[in-house]
């Protein structure tokens, strides 16, 4: 069986999931259906764990940077 480098792996999914995430954003403010938000909540949860698991805060960085574009 061929080795797998999941820690490449582990950051190509966080890499995808944060590139998504302002799409989803954009998605659920522009619709009141309990489906994206249900969808939005999951992402966000699954990259908060992300982070606590890889120490590196990029979800968090990304919030704070979406809220100051936003004021």
């Amino acid at each position: 069986m061929a080795k797998k480098n999941y820690e490449n792996m582990w950051h190509k999914l966080k890499e995808e999931l944060l590139a998504e995430y302002p799409f989803l954003e954009r998605v659920w403010e522009s619709t009141s259906g309990e489906g994206e938000h249900a969808e939005m909540c999951k992402v966000n949860e699954i990259l908060e764990r992300m982070d606590e698991l890889d120490g590196t805060h990029e979800f968090s960085n990304l919030l704070e940077d979406m809220n100051r574009e936003d004021k």
